[in-house]
C-alpha cells in the first residue's frame, strides 16, 4: 500500500523501521503486480507490443490531461501520467525486475531499492557517523547511533535475515572505541553517562556474538565483500537457506531480541506498537516455559506504556493485556513446582541465565504479577469513567468486572501457594485484599455472592485459601465472614491508611446490608473521623460515603433524628457531589490545577454504578427534616420553649421561607416541592395529604424495603401532626378528647395520650390528661394570640434584613 493510502503518515528523515518496512514492501507489491499483468498480456496477444514504438508513443501523448484518471497511477498529477510516469511504462519494459527497477523521468533516473538494500545502507550510514563520532569523542552521538543499529538488527531479524556483517563491524568498531578511551578523559557528565551505557550495551552485544566477533577479528577483509543487491546468499551469513535453519537461527537469538526490547522501552523514538509486535512474534517461536514467562513479563507492560498518553487504554488493547496477563498465570500454574514469579526474587545480570533453583527445585523469577492486575483494573476503571454511563457502552463494558475480580483472586491464591514465608505472604496479600473489597463493599449481599461463586469456578482445583475458603461459599453467612475476615487482616497492618480503608470498607457494608447501629458502634469505635482529613482524598470520600450510607441505614429503620444528625453537617456542604466523588472526570480536569496528575484526578470520582443517589440523600434528609421541624416551627410561633435545632441550607425551614416569599405557588414538580407541600399539608393537620405528596416521590423506589419504610414513614406523619396540631389550636380549646383525637389522626387512643403526655411534659406545656384518660385540659396561661404570632415573624424578618442591610465588622 503507498503512502498516498497511509491516514496516520508522517514524514521523518529518521522515520521508524516499521514504516520504511511498509513503503518498500509496497513498492514492491504494486511493481510485481504490475509486472505480472504485463507477462499475461505478452502470452495473450503478443501483437500488442510488437507495434510501432512511435505508434506507442503517440498513444502516450494523446492521452488528455483533463480526463478522468484511471488505472494504478489514478492518484498521480497529470504531468506524471503523460510524461511515462504511470503503469503504462512498466509494461513496456522488458527487463523488468522487482528488486531493482529504473524509472525513466526526462533525463532523471531514479534507483527504486528493496528493503533489503535500504536496511544495509542505513547500517552502512551507522558506521560512517560512529567514524565520525569517534574522532571527535562524541559519545553522545555514538551511543544514540548503537542504539539505532539494535533497533535495525530487530528489524532484519523480524524477516529471518539472520544478522548482517555490518553489524558485526559496527560491534568491533565500537568495543575498541571503548577500549581506546579513558572514562577519566571524560569531564562532562553526560558525555561520561553515553559512555558507560555504550560500554556495557556493547559489552553484552559481543558476548552474544562471540562466534562472528572471533571470525571478523581473524579477516576483516572477508566483511568487506559482502554483496549489495543480492542477499541471498548464503556465505555472507546474512540468511539461512533452510526453514529448519530459520527456526535454528530465531530460537538462538530469542533473548538477544528480548534483550534489545527491553532496552529499547521508554525512549521517545521506539514505536512501541512495533514493540508489541515483536513481542507477539518472539511468543510464538518460544518453547521452554522460562522463554515464555519473560516474555509476557515484558509484553504485558509494553502494552500498558502504548497506552500511557492515553486517557483510558482502549478496549481492544485491554482484552489483549487480560488474556496475556491469564496465560501468563497458566503457565505459572502448571509449572508451579518449577518456576514461580514474585516481587522478592533475587535479580539477575542477563535474561538468558535463568535463575538457580533453591532447595525445593524452584527457579524463583523476579516480577510482580499483582502490578500488571492492578493496572488492568485502574484502565478498566478509568474507561467507565469516560464512558457515557447512561449509555449501553457503560452496561456492556461493565460486565467485564466480574473477570477483573477473577484475576484479583487468582492472584490472590497463587501468592498464598507459592510464598512461604509469612511476613512476605502478609506483605504480598496486603494489595489483593484490598482490590477485593474494592469491587465489592458497596454491593449487596446477593450480587457478591454471585461475584464470589463465578471466580471461585474457574480457580484451578489445585488451589486453596487459608483466608478465604471456597468450602464456606454455601454458607448463609460466607459474605459476613468474608468482609469481616479481609478487613480484619488489613486493620492489623502497619499501614494506617489500609488499616482506615479496611474498616471503613467494613462499616459501609454493614450500614448498607446488615444492622445500623452494629456499624454506628464500628465508627465510633474505630475513631476514624479523628484524623480523616490528614489522608489523600480517596479515603476522605471513601469516609464521607460511609456516613452518607449510615444515614440511610438509620432511615430504613425510621431513626428520624439519627438520619437526620448525622447527614446534617454534610449536607451543609454546597459541594456534595465533589466530597462524595461523584462529579465528571471532564469537570475535574476543568477545576483542578495544571500540576494535579490524571492518576489524582481520577482518584477524585468513582464510576457511575458506585454513586450514591443524590436525590434519594436529598429525599431523605428532606423528610427527616420536615418530621422533626414542623412540630418544633409550630411550638416556637405558638409561644412554648423549645430547643433550637441545627440550621442546615437545605432544610424544610429554609425552604418554606422561599415558598412563603413567591408570588405565584404552582403545583408541585421536583421532589423538593412535594416534600415542601407534604410539610404545608402537616402544618394544617391534613396528614393524610401529607402522606399522599410523599408517596408520591419516585425516589422511595431505590430502598430495598420500600414498602416497610413507607408504611413506618406513614406512622410517623401521623405522630407529627397530631403534634403540630395540638400546638396549633391549644390555645383556642380549653380541652380535647382523646377519641376526636384518635379518629381525626387514625391512632389508638392509648398512642395520643402517650404521645401527647411526652410532649407536655417535655415542653412544659400548662395541660394535663384527667384521670380516665379520656380528656386532655389546658390550663390558660400566658398564650399568645394569631396577632402576637404574626409579630414574633415579622420581627424575626426585620432582625434578618437588617443584619444583612448592615453586617457585622467581625464577619468575614
Amino acid at each position: 500500500m503507498s503512502r498516498f493510502f497511509s491516514s496516520n503518515y508522517e514524514y521523518d528523515v529518521a522515520s521508524s523501521s516499521s514504516e520504511e518496512d511498509l513503503l518498500s514492501s509496497s513498492e514492491e507489491d504494486l511493481l510485481s503486480s504490475s509486472s505480472s499483468e504485463s507477462e499475461l498480456d505478452q502470452e495473450s496477444d503478443d501483437s500488442f507490443f510488437n507495434e510501432s514504438e512511435s505508434e506507442s508513443e503517440a498513444d502516450v501523448d494523446s492521452d488528455d490531461s483533463d480526463a478522468k484518471p484511471y488505472g494504478p497511477d489514478w492518484f498521480k498529477k497529470s504531468e506524471f501520467r503523460k510524461q511515462g510516469g504511470g503503469s503504462n511504462k512498466f509494461l513496456k519494459s522488458s527487463n523488468y525486475d522487482s528488486s531493482d527497477e529504473e524509472s525513466d523521468d526526462e533525463d532523471n533516473k531514479k534507483v527504486v531499492k528493496s528493503a533489503k538494500e535500504k536496511l544495509l545502507d542505513e547500517m552502512q550510514d551507522v558506521y560512517n557517523k560512529i567514524s565520525q563520532a569517534e574522532n571527535s569523542d562524541d559519545w553522545l552521538t555514538i551511543s544514540n547511533e548503537f542504539d539505532l543499529i539494535s533497533r535495525l538488527l530487530i528489524r532484519a531479524q523480524q524477516q529471518n535475515w539472520g544478522t548482517p556483517n555490518i553489524f558485526i563491524k559496527v560491534v568491533a568498531q565500537v568495543e575498541d572505541a571503548v577500549n581506546n578511551t579513558q572514562q577519566a578523559d571524560l569531564k562532562n557528565k553526560a558525555v561520561a553517562r553515553a559512555y558507560n551505557t555504550t560500554k556495557q550495551r556493547v559489552k553484552k552485544v559481543s558476548r552474544e556474538n562471540e562466534d562472528s566477533m572471533a571470525k571478523f577479528r581473524n579477516d576483516p577483509e572477508s566483511f568487506d565483500k559482502e554483496p549489495t543487491a543480492d542477499l541471498d546468499v548464503s556465505a555472507n551469513g546474512f540468511t539461512i537457506s533452510s526453514s529448519q535453519g530459520n527456526d535454528l537461527a530465531v530460537q538462538e537469538d530469542f533473548f538477544t531480541r528480548l534483550q534489545t526490547i527491553i532496552d529499547s522501552r521508554g525512549k521517545k523514538t521506539v514505536n512501541q506498537q512495533s514493540l508489541i509486535s515483536t513481542l507477539e512474534e518472539l511468543l510464538t517461536v518460544a518453547e521452554k516455559p522460562y522463554e515464555f514467562i519473560m516474555a509476557y513479563l515484558t509484553l504485558i507492560p509494553s502494552r500498558f506504556d502504548a497506552s500511557a498518553n492515553l486517557s483510558y487504554q482502549p478496549i481492544d488493547q485491554w482484552k489483549s493485556s487480560f488474556n496475556d496477563i491469564s496465560k501468563l498465570l497458566s503457565i505459572l500454574d502448571q509449572t508451579i513446582d518449577t518456576y514461580q514469579v514474585n516481587e522478592f526474587a533475587d535479580p539477575i545480570d542477563f535474561i538468558e541465565d535463568e535463575p538457580k533453583e533453591d532447595s525445593n527445585g524452584v527457579k524463583k523469577i523476579l516480577g510482580s504479577i499483582f502490578s500488571f492486575v492492578e493496572r488492568l483494573d485502574d484502565e478498566f476503571m478509568k474507561s467507565l469513567l469516560n464512558i457515557d454511563p447512561h449509555s449501553s457502552d457503560y452496561l456492556i463494558r461493565l460486565r467485564d468486572e466480574q473477570s477483573v475480580y477473577n484475576l484479583i483472586l487468582r492472584t490472590q491464591l497463587y501468592f498464598e501457594a507459592t510464598l512461604k514465608d509469612e511476613h512476605d505472604l502478609e506483605r504480598a496479600l496486603t494489595r489483593p485484599f484490598v482490590k477485593r473489597l474494592d469491587h465489592i463493599y458497596y454491593k449487596s449481599e446477593n450480587l457478591i455472592k454471585i461475584m464470589e461463586t463465578a471466580a471461585w469456578n474457574i480457580i484451578p482445583a489445585q488451589y486453596q485459601s487459608k483466608f478465604t475458603s471456597k468450602d464456606q461459599l454455601d454458607s448463609v453467612n460466607y459474605v459476613d465472614n468474608l468482609i469481616d475476615g479481609l478487613s480484619s487482616i488489613l486493620s492489623k497492618q502497619n499501614n494506617i491508611a489500609v488499616q482506615k480503608r479496611a474498616i471503613l470498607y467494613n462499616i459501609y457494608y454493614t450500614a448498607l446490608n446488615k444492622d445500623f447501629q452494629t456499624a454506628k458502634d464500628m465508627l465510633l469505635t474505630s475513631q476514624v473521623q479523628t484524623n480523616i482529613n490528614q489522608f489523600d482524598s480517596s479515603l476522605q470520600i471513601l469516609f464521607n460515603r460511609v456516613v452518607v450510607q449510615l444515614g440511610l441505614s438509620a432511615f430504613k429503620l425510621c431513626l428520624i433524628e439519627e438520619c437526620h444528625q448525622i447527614l446534617n453537617d454534610l449536607l451543609s456542604s454546597s459541594h456534595l457531589r465533589e466530597i462524595l466523588g461523584q462529579q465528571s472526570l471532564h469537570r475535574i480536569s476543568i477545576n483542578s490545577s495544571n500540576n494535579a496528575s490524571a492518576d489524582e484526578r481520577a482518584r477524585q470520582c468513582l464510576p457511575y454504578h458506585q454513586h450514591i443517589n443524590l436525590d434519594l440523600i436529598d429525599v431523605v434528609f428532606l423528610t427527616c427534616s420536615l418530621l422533626i421541624e414542623i412540630p418544633r416551627m409550630t411550638a416556637f410561633y405558638s409561644g412554648i420553649k423549645v430547643k433550637r435545632i441545627p440550621y442546615s441550607p437545605k432544610s424544610i425551614r429554609r425552604s418554606l421561607e422561599h415558598y412563603d416569599k413567591l408570588s405565584f405557588q404552582g403545583p408541585p414538580e421536583t421532589l423538593r416541592d412535594y416534600v415542601l407541600f407534604a410539610a404545608k399539608s402537616m402544618q394544617k393537620g391534613s396528614w393524610r395529604d401529607s402522606v399522599k405528596y410523599l408517596r408520591e416521590i419516585k425516589s422511595w423506589a431505590l430502598l430495598p424495603n420500600m414498602e416497610t419504610v413507607l408504611n413506618s414513614l406513614t406512622e410517623r406523619v401521623q405522630v407529627e401532626s397530631l403534634k403540630t396540631y395540638f400546638f396549633s389550636y391549644k390555645r383556642f380549646y380549653s380541652s380535647f378528647s382523646v377519641a376526636k383525637l384518635a379518629e381525626l389522626f387514625d391512632l389508638p387512643e392509648n398512642k395520643v395520650v402517650e404521645v401527647l403526655q411526652s410532649v407536655i411534659t417535655e415542653l412544659e406545656i400548662p395541660a394535663k390528661v384527667n384521670d380516665e384518660k379520656t380528656i386532655i385540659v389546658i390550663e390558660k396561661g400566658d398564650e399568645i394570640t394569631k396577632l402576637e404570632e404574626a409579630m414574633v415573624k415579622l420581627n424575626k424578618e426585620y432582625k434578618i434584613a437588617k443584619e444583612r442591610l448592615n453586617p457585622p465588622s467581625n464577619r468575614r
